[in-house]
């Protein structure tokens, strides 16, 4: 059978990844390249090995295979083919899987790119992936086997849990995985850097765009699963500070973090200590993270059933933070930074601010969902942290760092004047000001609105003045008009303009977020044929509708949506059943325009023909789903900068001829 093949591929795999640690220490040790070149072409077959037993899998749900227990449990014959292929990562065994997929192919791309342009490190680079690799082929391989038999054969599957067949869910943990599993690369660099004693910023230029890659993943996949959330859970809300939410956005803080801080040792040889603990820090809230769903111990929309697997996750957690940081601190005094900042008005010591911001928030919502776990652990009491507690915190230190993102485009390396901030700042700070007093006297008497809100305006006005002051000096250099200006600016200076489209992206996505003040909630119950007036809006329910889409029957109300007496849009908020699923669930149906979205929920069909509608007015939601062409933009210019390579002196190294071999 085609799957029993698949799961020898997946042994055959394992047997190599445990070569391919071995032989490149053996490599360093005997001095032959020869051995560490073997381990590369190991890893090669690794990503072949996978990518054939992945291949078998995807095979058995397209042909509806249920011998097969994984497919049986995820996919029925009556499924779309979309479903049917996103869900190799519906489920605990196949996402672990698509894991190694993906880390196999970025360990083969590695391991071929960078063999000659990093010699030095590559055997362990090497090394350090192929240890994850065991670690993910050890537990396919003996516990989580996506390709296991069943016995008798099921004549039907009992389908894809239909809340995760929404086209988002073919999307957001794909680009969640990416994310998760591009910061092993410069996690590998950086423990290769480590063992070698190769010391200079080399890691850092090598990995960046690895880094921005990984970043950007995460970042589009956390928003993809918003939107999801936004229209298939039906509360209302894109984030809600779900366990497993949080468990995605920790390691998108950290690496944050590490994204800017690491400019500092590109352009000043600082926080080269601070670099290594940020990436071990990342990688291993990425484990955290796939603990946390994969365990079981937290309750979660998103998580998977309780597993035998998530005690293995938590021990290699440990394994790596160990070996890690031992390994970090007998380099100690190697890693000791050539310069230091004592002077607070400068742009390193916003750097580090804005590094300490990210952190905060990062440890306020590690230790929001971890200490459940703790507390039950230790009193045998079951805790739910509610959003009211990250909230109450998150929300003034990402104000902060928003303005500081302000701060800090403007600010001067070293040392800036007073007088400089004054001429810099001026009008920014007064458009902070004019948005705050205009709100205010527009009725908005929410402390909070009123601060996020003149933050946002200051840090649009800043890269707003940023920009146009840089066009204008460049159109008068060249004799060249604004547009085309405003293009050779970017052109010239792609990581400063890239970072600022993604910084702009994250005002957008701020005040899609700040929208959360003004929102209005109402209950409605309607028979057909009438109609009730909300915040401007008139909801007129024509009667009930019965369709059929995919393999769902809808059964919805048909709603027209009238505002000052002109028909905007018919909606059909609706409850969907499945033949697999008991219960019906939540379709919701959504109005959207640049002020507001008009969201509807069908909560309930009522004896006499009556439907009791819920009815949100979220306002500005629209704007922070904006912030994705421009992260995408402001990422794809960051791609294409290189930094300059400052050499330090390296640690005795064994095959130190292998560069220039």
């Amino acid at each position: 059978m085609v799957s029993d093949f698949g799961y020898v591929l997946l042994a055959v795999a394992l047997a190599l990844s445990l070569y391919g640690i071995v032989v490149p220490h053996l490599g360093v040790v005997r001095n032959n390249w020869n051995l560490v070149r073997s381990a590369q072409y190991a890893t090669f077959a690794i990503f072949v090995m996978v990518l054939g037993a992945s291949a078998a899998l995807v095979h058995a749900f397209v042909t509806s295979d249920f011998s097969v227990g994984f497919v049986w449990e995820n996919s029925s014959r009556d499924m779309p083919i979309m479903y049917k292929l996103s869900a190799f990562w519906g489920g605990m065994n196949g996402s672990l899987l698509f894991w190694e997929l993906v880390l196999s192919g970025f360990a083969a791309f590695v391991a071929y790119f960078y063999q000659r342009t990093n010699r030095e490190v590559i055997p362990y680079v090497i090394a350090t992936l192929n240890v994850v690799q065991t670690f993910l082929l050890f537990l396919l391989v003996g516990w989580a086997n996506p390709l296991a038999r069943l016995a008798p054969v099921p004549l039907e599957g009992r389908g894809l849990n239909p809340l995760l067949q929404h086209p988002a869910m073919a999307l957001h943990p794909p680009l969640l995985y990416l994310g998760y599993i591009g910061f092993s690369v410069p996690f590998a660099f950086a423990i290769a850097s480590l063992i070698r004693g190769k010391l200079d910023n080399e890691w850092v230029v090598t990995t960046r765009r690895w880094t921005l890659f990984a970043w950007y993943s995460l970042t589009v996949g956390i928003m993809v699963g918003g939107q999801w959330a936004y229209e298939e859970l039906g509360w209302g809300g894109f984030w809600g500070w779900d366990p497993v939410e949080n468990a995605s956005l920790m390691p998108w803080l950290t690496g944050s973090a590490f994204l800017h801080s690491i400019m500092l040792q590109e352009k000043r040889n600082m926080m080269k200590v601070w670099n290594f603990s940020l990436i071990i820090i990342t990688f291993a809230l990425s484990i955290l993270g796939t603990f946390i769903v994969r365990s079981g111990v937290l309750n979660s929309v998103h998580a998977f059933a309780q597993s035998e697997i998530g005690p293995a996750f938590l021990t290699f957690l440990a394994l790596v933070l160990v070996v890690s940081f031992t390994l970090m601190f007998r380099r100690m005094r190697l890693l000791e930074s050539r310069h230091t900042n004592d002077v607070l008005l400068s742009k390193e010591s916003t750097f580090l601010l804005n590094n300490l911001l990210f952190m905060g928030i990062a440890f306020t919502v590690f230790l929001g969902t971890v200490f459940p776990l703790l507390a039950e652990g230790i009193r045998g009491t079951k805790l739910s942290i509610q959003a009211p507690f990250f909230n109450a915190i998150v929300a003034p230190l990402g104000v902060a760092l928003l303005a500081l993102t302000g701060v800090c485009t403007l600010i001067a390396w070293r040392y800036s004047s007073l007088s400089y901030l004054v001429r810099n700042f001026r009008w920014p700070v007064a458009a902070a000001l004019v948005t705050a007093a205009a709100l205010a006297a527009l009725g908005m008497r929410h402390i909070g609105a009123l601060v996020a809100f003149a933050v946002i305006a200051f840090t649009a006005a800043v890269l707003a003045t940023d920009f146009g002051r840089a066009v204008r000096v460049r159109a008068e250099q060249l004799g060249i008009g604004l547009l085309a200006a405003a293009g050779s600016t970017v052109l010239r200076n792609q990581q400063r303009y890239g970072g600022m489209v993604i910084h702009l992206g994250m005002v957008f996505l701020v005040v899609g977020l700040a929208g959360s003040f003004f929102g209005a909630e109402k209950s409605m119950t309607l028979t057909p044929g009438r109609a009730a007036e909300f915040h401007g809006y008139q909801i007129f329910y024509k009667g009930p509708k019965v369709q059929r889409k995919d393999n769902a029957t809808l059964r919805a109300a048909e709603i027209e949506v009238y505002r000052g007496g002109e028909l905007v849009e018919t909606l059909l908020p609706a409850r969907s059943f499945y033949t697999t699923q008991p219960e019906p669930l939540t379709e919701v149906a959504i109005h959207r325009n640049l002020r507001e979205d008009l969201y509807i929920v069908l909560a309930s069909e009522n004896e006499g023909g009556s439907v009791t509608l819920r009815v949100l007015v979220n306002p500005l939601v629209i704007w922070a789903w904006f912030a994705f062409p421009l992260f995408s933009l402001g990422t794809a210019l960051a791609m294409f900068y290189r930094p300059r390579l400052l050499i330090e002196p390296a640690f005795e190294r064994g095959l130190g001829a292998a560069a220039g071999a």
